[in-house]
C-alpha cells in the first residue's frame, strides 16, 4: 500500500475516532490516509483501555486501509503492522519483540499499542472492508511517567539515549509499514509467520489469556494459519482468537 503526506492536528480527542467518523459520515477516504496527532484527549486502547500520552511527547497516528482479504484474516492485520515498528524501532537501535495480538515491547515493557477497526466507507463495495488502523508508539516518555502506567512500560527515549521528536519519526514508521502491509495483503499470516515466531514473546511458554472475565492458561504452541493463537491446555490445543495475553499463570483479570 501507499501511505499519502500525513495530516497533522494538534489536538484531538482520537485519531482513530476521528477517521471513523469521517467514514461514517459519507467521506470517501482512500487507502493510505493518515492522521496524527500531537495530542490525543481521549486516545483508546483495546477493549477498555485508555492511550494515555502527554502533549508533544509520543507518536500517535492513524491510517484507513481497504482490503479485500477475508474477514477471518483480518486477525494478523495487528501482527503485520507490529512487525514494521519493530523493523523501524530496530533502526533507532531498539530491539523490540511483538506480543499477540496487537502490542510491540522492549524487554517485556510495552512500547507501542496497535488498534484496528472496521469502518465504512461509500467508496467501498460488498467484497471490501475498510479498516482504521491506530498506532501509539511511546517516545518521550519518561521512567518517572512510565511508573504511572497501569502495566510496565518504556519509550524511545528511555531504551536510546538522545533527544526524539515524535513528528520527525513518522515518515521513517511509515516507510518501514509499508513492505509489511504489501507482504500481508498478497500473503496473508503465512507470509509473516516466520518472522512473527522470531520476534513473538511467549513461544513454547506458559500463559494466560485474558477475554472479558475469561482466563485461559496453557501453553502457547504456536499460531493458525490466520494468525489466531494456538493454547495447548493439559493436552488439548485450541485455537484462540481474542484477548490479551500475559505472562505466566495469572489468577484474576
Amino acid at each position: 500500500m501507499n501511505f499519502l503526506p500525513p495530516q497533522w492536528i494538534d489536538r484531538i480527542p482520537s485519531t482513530n475516532t476521528a477517521l471513523l467518523q469521517q467514514l461514517q459520515g459519507g467521506e470517501s477516504l482512500p487507502s493510505g490516509t493518515v492522521l496524527a496527532a500531537h495530542e490525543q484527549t481521549a486516545g483508546r486502547g483495546r477493549g477498555s483501555h485508555r492511550w494515555q500520552s502527554a502533549a508533544g511527547r509520543d507518536l500517535m497516528c492513524s491510517f484507513v486501509l481497504h482490503t479485500t482479504v477475508e474477514i477471518k484474516n483480518l486477525c494478523s492485520l495487528s501482527m503485520a503492522v507490529a512487525l514494521g515498528i519493530s523493523d523501524f524501532l530496530a533502526t533507532l537501535t531498539v530491539q523490540a519483540q511483538t506480543k499477540w495480538p496487537n502490542d510491540v515491547v522492549v524487554k517485556g515493557r510495552k512500547i507501542c499499542g496497535i488498534l484496528p477497526e472496521l469502518g465504512r466507507s461509500a467508496a467501498a463495495d460488498d467484497r471490501t472492508a475498510v479498516l482504521v488502523v491506530g498506532v501509539g508508539l511511546n517516545v518521550g516518555m519518561s521512567a518517572a511517567e512510565a511508573a504511572g502506567v497501569d502495566q510496565p512500560a518504556t519509550s524511545v527515549s528511555m531504551e536510546v539515549s538522545g533527544t526524539f521528536h515524535a513528528a520527525d519519526l513518522l515518515p521513517g514508521l511509515l516507510a518501514a509499514l509499508q513492505p509489511r502491509m504489501d507482504n500481508w495483503t498478497s500473503a496473508g499470516f503465512g507470509g509473516l509467520q516466520q518472522d512473527w515466531e522470531a520476534r513473538c514473546i511467549g513461544l513454547g511458554e506458559m500463559v494466560t489469556i485474558i477475554d472479558g472475565d475469561e482466563l485461559r492458561r496453557g501453553v502457547l504452541v504456536g499460531f493458525g494459519e490466520a494468525g489466531q493463537l494456538r493454547l495447548d491446555e493439559n493436552g488439548t490445543v485450541s485455537d484462540i482468537w481474542t484477548g490479551n495475553l500475559r505472562m505466566g499463570s495469572v489468577e484474576k483479570a
